[in-house]
């Protein structure tokens, strides 16, 4: 996926415009290279199996203590 640096806000955050349609905004610090409005980055995404499993275990331990919370005032 291509897209084109539009600007970055307060040196902090970037905006992208993907080629074909939409925008990323995207804290600069979480970018690995020295950016810069206009330049033409190549953005690659994958999936973490790993992480998700993690966020998966977090969401199933948090709804099942509001549960407990909820199950306890009745």
């Amino acid at each position: 996926m291509l897209g084109i640096v539009d600007r970055i806000e307060d040196g902090k955050i970037a905006v992208i415009r993907i080629r074909g349609g939409g925008e990323l905004v995207i804290p600069v610090a979480n970018l690995p290279l020295e950016i810069y409005e206009g330049a033409c980055i190549d953005i690659v995404m994958s999936l973490d199996k790993k992480v998700e499993k993690l966020q998966k275990k977090k969401i199933k331990n948090l709804q099942a203590e509001l549960l407990k919370k909820n199950a306890q005032k009745k």
